[in-house]
């Protein structure tokens, strides 16, 4: 270890070398009062002498180094803070300063006893910097030095304010080191600034599930074997990861054009990376995109966020160094961002909904049952479109992604048939308007939640109005007693939306008795023979809020238990739906669909088209003249799909080619729009 042999080289302040003195992070050691005095005379020393070694032979550059001098009396106080705090210099050059500590030395008197007791002395100063840095999450290392003695800590990460004894401290590796031998680094050319080189390859769908892998390899097996995480803790902690390095990518590209000089991405690993430090910038690149989610949602809809962001302040992303540096060194080839939309949408088809399916089944349908329902519904550009109980948030991601192509499709037919010049992620003005606000998500679960925001951000809709909503609760609650929707009011609110598609929670009763009667109060289905019900299934309450949803004409695709459709126990439910829409389509789905997820139960999907004006319960009974005019040419188009792609254990029946759309699902889409359409 390099602090030994200490000699008090600076015990005479006009020893300090000339560019320590003149550099403006340490002139903080003399009186302002330019006499050239130290301000501690005993203790001032060593901190200069400890300040040398630190740049000299561990690396450490002069402007990641911060005294805190300023505030010293004669009776030091408690709550103050180190002596000399080293922070982590990734922004280093790029103005906005540095606020990550990443080590706390504390210096003190040569005289006093080594691990002695006496006032102001060796456990004093250990108390001292136990306290220091318990306050900095960030915080690493620790130095406690007289410079006789020095002892160098690391923190415990289960127990901030323990401190363990290591032999030495690991060398800095500063940024501008990391960029010269970093093997993935934004390069910037200072002969044409504008010729900026990620050096990231854009992922295939295979490679990501190679990368993400399951209970056997990849990620899913380091935080199971490295942290001991069940499934859904293992989710989310992936969540965290991929939100950070899609962040690292864009963050590293502006650090580069800021500073005008080369930098290695925090998602980047060499045999020089110090795993505490890696732990440290990734920690702090999830807080940034944190804080950059907060400052893009507040862009448009306030400063009110709370039920809207995927993460919040309590949410860290901090696990073992050896853990980090397993998963970054899996992640840090691939670009996320570069990665195209279906590649992107894989991580959540594969890794989250088969890799945890037993945990995590509720919230994820099946891909060809998606595909399915946004086939038959055809969204447009000028569609709003939710989903009341979105889980991941694949229903409304599998629309962008479905709208994007058909707008692609557009803009190179009216180019003459050519695709030069038309960026496919992005076809058009019209498309980049309904990505940014014409989506609307609603999930109960916060936890979820967190998925289905980094779901749409990494495709590319980072102002999709996603919040954290009970979509049962009374509509008063949910609308903030507003009863209008389109034009104006877009979303969650009494026809604030063209289309939706759900797959909802089912099994369960609502018997919250203020919001059966909120239901009943406007002709909802909770009211039977003039009473209100006192239970009532929660599909069948999930019809009728998208129903309410739904502006006149509005399409729904729902998936429903087949004994909603079958039952005589649900006539008066039957009933009331065709009061309120057309029945478009029932597509029967086989037994298998949902076993691999837990649900055993048979489902259909149903599509309906709200009326213009719904029936009168006298109308609908004496099949009157008034259904005789709502209902001229009322086709109803009935299929079954009997492959759905996989079998009841979740083994699929047709290539991997074919299994997220299988030929039975296009054959269904096709034939409803040649027979029936909209």
């Amino acid at each position: 270890m390099p602090f030994s042999d200490f000699t008090n080289p600076y015990q005479n302040p006009a020893n300090i070398p000339q560019d320590y003195r003149q550099h403006p992070n340490l002139q903080k050691l003399l009186l302002s009062d330019g006499s050239g005095k130290y301000v501690r005379p005993l203790e001032d020393p060593v901190t200069i002498w400890a300040i040398q070694i630190l740049e000299q032979e561990y690396g450490v550059p002069l402007n990641a180094m911060e005294l805190e001098l300023s505030n010293i009396t004669a009776s030091r106080q408690m709550f103050g803070r180190s002596d000399l705090i080293i922070y982590d210099d990734r922004y280093v050059g790029s103005g906005t300063g540095l606020d990550v500590a990443f080590i706390m030395l504390e210096a003190m008197e040569p005289s006093k006893k080594f691990e002695g007791n006496e006032e102001l002395g060796w456990n004093y100063h250990f108390k001292q910097l136990e306290v220091y840095m318990s306050a900095s999450p960030s915080a690493r290392y620790a130095i406690l030095t007289s410079g006789k003695h020095t002892k160098i800590y690391r923190r415990d990460l289960d127990y901030p304010r323990k401190l363990e004894p290591i032999g030495d401290l690991p060398k800095y590796e500063s940024a501008r080191e990391a960029a010269n031998h970093s093997p993935y680094k934004v390069i910037y050319n200072t002969r044409k600034p504008d010729d900026i080189q990620t050096g990231l390859q854009p992922l295939t769908r295979d490679k990501f599930r190679e990368v993400l892998g399951d209970t056997r390899s990849g990620c899913h097996s380091i935080l199971r074997d490295n942290e001991g995480l069940q499934p859904q803790e293992a989710v989310d902690a992936m969540v965290k990861f991929l939100f950070a390095k899609w962040y690292d990518e864009q963050a590293t590209i502006d650090l580069v054009k800021q500073t005008e000089e080369s930098r290695a991405y925090v998602f980047s690993v060499s045999n020089e990376t110090d795993p505490e430090r890696l732990l440290v910038q990734v920690r702090d690149t999830f807080e940034k995109a944190k804080q950059w989610e907060r400052e893009t949602l507040a862009k448009k809809f306030g400063d009110d966020l709370g039920v809207r962001l995927a993460f919040n302040e309590a949410d860290v992303l901090q696990f073992k160094p050896h853990t980090t540096m397993e998963i970054v060194k899996r992640l840090q080839p691939w670009s996320l961002r570069k990665s195209s939309a279906d590649v992107k949408g894989g991580v959540f088809e594969d890794f989250l909904s088969k890799t945890f399916r037993d945990d995590l089944g509720q919230y994820f349908t099946p891909t060809p049952v998606i595909n399915l329902m946004v086939g038959i519904l055809q969204p447009t550009v000028n569609d709003y479109v939710g989903d009341p109980a979105c889980g991941s948030a694949r229903m409304l991601t599998h629309v962008l992604d479905y709208v994007r192509k058909q707008e692609y499709v557009k803009t190179i037919a009216n180019n003459g048939g050519s695709a030069e010049g038309i960026n496919p992620e992005e076809p058009t003005q019209e498309f980049i308007k309904f990505r940014d606000n014409h989506l609307f998500g609603a999930e109960y679960s916060r936890t979820v939640m967190h998925i289905a925001r980094v779901n749409t951000l990494m495709n590319g809709a980072q102002y999709a109005d996603l919040k954290v909503m009970d979509s049962l609760e009374r509509l008063g609650s949910i609308t903030g007693g507003i009863i209008e929707g389109l034009p104006e009011r877009p979303g969650f609110y009494m026809g604030g939306l063209t289309m939706i598609l759900t797959n909802p929670p089912f099994g369960s009763k609502v018997t919250n008795e203020n919001v059966l009667k909120d239901f009943a109060g406007r002709d909802g289905v909770t009211k039977k023979k003039g009473k209100v019900v006192k239970s009532i299934p929660q599909e069948v309450a999930f019809v009728n809020r998208c129903l309410e949803f739904i502006a006149p004409n509005g399409k729904l695709a729902i998936v429903l238990p087949d004994g909603v459709l079958a039952n005589s126990s649900t006539e008066d439910v039957r009933d009331w739906i065709l009061r309120w829409a057309r029945l478009k389509a029932v597509i029967s789905l086989p037994q298998a669909t949902f076993a691999p997820y837990g649900a055993g139960v048979k489902t259909s999907v149903v599509v309906l088209e709200k009326r213009e004006k719904p029936l009168t319960v006298q109308g609908q009974l004496e099949l009157g003249q008034e259904i005789i005019k709502a209902d001229e040419d009322y086709q109803i188009y009935m299929a079954r799909i009997d492959d759905i792609g996989y079998d009841a254990a979740g083994r699929m029946s047709l290539s991997e080619d074919q299994a997220h759309e299988p030929p039975q699902v296009k054959e269904t889409i096709i034939d409803f729009v040649q027979k029936l359409g909209w």
